[in-house]
């Protein structure tokens, strides 16, 4: 298995590659003013770490309560201990480094080698987190701009709008997520949707592959899962922006109604402008947007709120945020490397493998003979 460990190395080095070149990137254009970053850093209190440690635990713990709580659902809690449930979804936040997170699917091989629960039925887990995490930011990010009016101080900045931004990344990210819940929820209208698809040349080889993903992820998208698990999203999201609001506070910032509301709205757009770059880990993405989003939102009546001081919140606020559950999952991964890396995970990715060539073959066979 050494090779798996291997190529997660590999993805840090270049998740970690594409970080410093962007910033370079941004800096050689001007776009951040960096002189002084290095003493901004070195001024942020030491003592504050012990707090944002524990924020960023706490987002730790209600993701996992939302991974075990799906376990559940697909019926396979009771195949597996919660030790083994626990080392499986925290050792693959080292996953999150791969574009579009795709290689958190891995989880539902782990799974598959410790509980024997086949990988179709827990992969949509996977999406779900992502779907009901989404909709706890959106849900936070309408109340935020709702509650606090004119106090975010929304405006122009660089030439971006950020006002304009904003509501677009909020509606259209609700219409999608809503519209899908529906279609989910009605079953003749999903199969509508995915006969649509049938229909449509060059995506209509997706159609079988999404027909088994409706059907073996129905369950999981019901209401009754949904919404509790959307209300354990949010304690996701406000335990990140309390994180947040510690890093301004480090910063010389008094924590008023005002920075909170900021913190929760910046922290909401800069994690869904790095999920939709498919940057790997939003690597870099989520930093210069936290850092124009201070500059442009909370410097005009914060004049403490320089440039150096801008970016430095940032590359703080982009290690706790992202960075310090990689490190977690890496030394949970090394920790537990026996109980991971067994002869049982090998015989699950064969079967994967076995899995996906069959499908493969299928498709193959359906394509050059459209009448079986």
């Amino acid at each position: 298995m050494r090779k798996y460990r291997n190529q997660i190395f590999i993805g840090l080095f270049i998740a970690l590659a594409i970080y410093i070149g962007l910033l370079l990137l941004a800096d050689s254009q001007g776009r951040l003013q960096t002189e002084g970053i290095v003493e901004q850093l070195r001024a942020f209190p030491i003592i504050l770490i012990l707090p944002l440690i524990f924020f960023q635990t706490l987002v730790i713990f209600f993701r996992f309560l939302e991974w075990h709580y799906y376990l559940g659902v697909i019926e396979a809690r009771d195949k597996i201990s919660l030790l083994d449930s626990f080392v499986i979804f925290v050792s693959t936040f080292t996953m999150v480094v791969s574009p579009g997170k795709a290689a958190e699917l891995l989880k539902s091989v782990f799974l598959r080698a410790k509980s024997g629960v086949p990988i179709a039925r827990s992969a949509p887990i996977v999406l779900a987190e992502r779907i009901v995490d989404g909709l706890a930011v959106i849900v936070i990010m309408a109340i935020t701009l709702y509650a606090a009016g004119d106090k975010l101080n929304l405006g122009t900045y660089n030439g971006i709008n950020y006002q304009i931004l904003s509501e677009g990344i909020i509606y259209s990210s609700l219409a999608i997520i809503v519209t899908g819940l529906i279609v989910v929820q009605i079953q003749p209208l999903a199969y509508f949707c995915l006969n649509i698809v049938r229909r449509i040349p060059l995506v209509n080889r997706l159609h079988q592959p999404l027909v088994e993903f409706y059907e073996s992820s129905r369950e999981i998208f019901k209401l009754q899962h949904v919404i509790p698990m959307t209300i354990i999203g949010v304690g996701v999201y406000i335990s990140s922006a309390a994180g947040f609001v510690v890093v301004l506070y480090g910063f010389g910032l008094d924590i008023t109604w005002q920075v909170i509301m900021q913190s929760a709205f910046i922290v909401g757009v800069a994690s869904a402008i790095g999920a939709l770059s498919f940057v790997p880990n939003g690597a870099g993405v989520t930093e210069i947007s936290n850092t124009g989003m201070l500059l442009a939102l909370v410097a005009p009546i914060n004049p403490i709120v320089t440039g150096a001081v801008a970016a430095a919140a940032a590359l703080i606020q982009g290690f706790f945020h992202k960075w310090f559950r990689v490190l977690v999952g890496l030394m949970v991964g090394l920790l537990f490397r026996k109980r991971l890396f067994s002869d049982d995970l090998e015989n699950a990715l064969e079967e994967a493998k076995s899995e996906h060539d069959a499908k493969k073959q299928a498709q193959s066979t359906i394509k050059h003979h459209p009448a079986i």
